[in-house]
């Protein structure tokens, strides 16, 4: 075949794709326009260095990268489910704020998420459909706590990817191994080749495999996340906009467009909140009223923070590191007493003034928190910080004291109404 006849072939497979994306795109003005507005945020782009589809959020505007033969050899119904999940990426903003290291298990903690959304659609590939019971997981969870469970049991995570996909250097319909065929998205040399599928089946493997390439082209983006939320603030009062895919899972894209306070931001901000200052005489200070022939004053700011931190048998050893890794980043801003309790006080350290390198863990029985509180107020803290999994009995409230219970995940609530929340989110500050 002739250079000039392949570029034909090219060319017309590319505006065959074209129209049979949009008709799935037209489809969704009446059946999903939620759906149909993430897809109009991006441009729809043919591109040799992506196996199958995906999101570039690395330029503005955001791009969805597409091999013109993944989309032939598909049928009109796995082509929209596709897009539909390319389309769910965006609305929760997968691609800017969900890519993790290791990669793998970033991809498929997403895939795993959004599959669960669409799965009502049948594929007819369901022995390689990322589901979370293929993996010991639980249905219907979040994508940290996905990515935290797959990172956990890594080694049977990759056991499970070769038993569904096979060795990560398979081969691609050219011969290519698939390693090498995505690296070209990532600033290497593009093929000016296609990847080629013989049938929908193999099309859809390559897809859902984490180690492809659909997921190879995510970055932060602040522009189009601002884009998402705005587009999703005008949506989210009208019912009649969520529809087909998105009607059942509008309170997970709504809350994924809520603005997010770092638990970060509540710690400083509660510290703040329970400084007490006092005078105190300073020469280095002129005296307003008698000038230099007497000292003057100068406000000296100090708090009193107990940081409790729950070792009850509830608290799995990863929320324990998490907890004393905020123990560290609190006492460079304040005077910390750090306690370590569960149905009783096991351990009490006072003005730990510095980071330390170990924590020595004892208790993990049950759990008490008025045991907390009453030292509290026999020690006159200003505050007290409670970290825990909130699995207990709710304590009386001390008296004077400002409480901020610092849950180890958004699924877990304080056991009182009182005090000040926030969320050890341990993957908040990370791409």
């Amino acid at each position: 075949m002739s250079h000039n006849q392949n570029d034909n072939d090219i060319q017309q497979k590319i505006s065959s794709s074209e129209k049979k994306m949009e008709k799935v795109i037209m489809g969704w003005f009446v059946e999903d326009p939620v759906m149909l507005g993430a897809w109009c945020l991006v441009d729809k782009v043919p591109d040799p260095s992506q196996k199958t589809i995906g999101i570039d959020s690395r330029t503005n505007p955001p791009t969805v990268k597409y091999n013109p033969n993944f989309v032939s050899v598909l049928t009109q119904e796995q082509l929209e489910c596709i897009m539909a999940s390319e389309g769910f990426k965006i609305l929760l903003r997968h691609p800017t704020t969900r890519l993790q290291t290791p990669k793998v298990i970033s991809s498929l903690a997403s895939q795993i998420t959004v599959d669960q959304l669409i799965m009502g659609n049948p594929l007819g590939i369901n022995e390689s459909f990322p589901m979370p019971k293929k993996f010991g997981l639980e249905p219907n969870s979040f994508f940290e706590d996905y990515f935290r469970k797959l990172l956990d049991q890594m080694d049977k995570t990759k056991q499970q990817l070769k038993v569904m996909f096979g060795s990560s250097e398979k081969k691609d319909g050219d011969g290519k191994s698939s390693e090498n065929a995505s690296a070209s998205g990532q600033g290497g040399e593009k093929s000016d080749q296609y990847t080629s599928f013989s049938n929908s089946s193999d099309a859809l493997k390559d897809y859902f495999n984490p180690e492809g390439s659909s997921n190879q082209d995510w970055q932060k983006n602040d522009l189009f996340d601002a884009e998402v939320n705005q587009m999703i603030n005008e949506k989210k009062g009208s019912s009649k906009d969520w529809g087909k895919f998105t009607g059942n899972a509008m309170g997970e894209i709504v809350a994924a467009n809520t603005p997010k306070i770092s638990y970060k931001d509540v710690l400083r901000r509660f510290n703040v909140s329970v400084m007490s200052a006092q005078s105190i005489s300073s020469r280095m200070k002129i005296n307003r009223r008698y000038d230099i022939a007497a000292p003057g004053y100068r406000r000296q700011y100090k708090s009193k923070v107990l940081f409790a931190v729950d070792a009850s048998g509830s608290m799995s050893e990863d929320d324990l590191a998490e907890g004393f890794s905020v123990v560290n980043s609190v006492c460079k801003h304040a005077e910390v007493t750090y306690m370590l309790f569960d149905t009783e006080i096991k351990l009490v350290e006072k003005k730990l003034r510095k980071a330390k390198q170990s924590f020595k863990i004892t208790g993990r029985g049950g759990t008490d928190f008025n045991e907390v509180c009453k030292y509290a107020e026999e020690h006159c803290a200003d505050g007290i910080v409670i970290y825990t999994d909130g699995e207990a009995p709710a304590p009386a409230k001390p008296k004077g004291i400002k409480v901020l219970w610092l849950m180890t995940s958004k699924e877990k609530h304080p056991p009182v109404k009182w005090g000040f929340t926030a969320v050890l989110d341990r993957f908040e500050n990370t791409h």
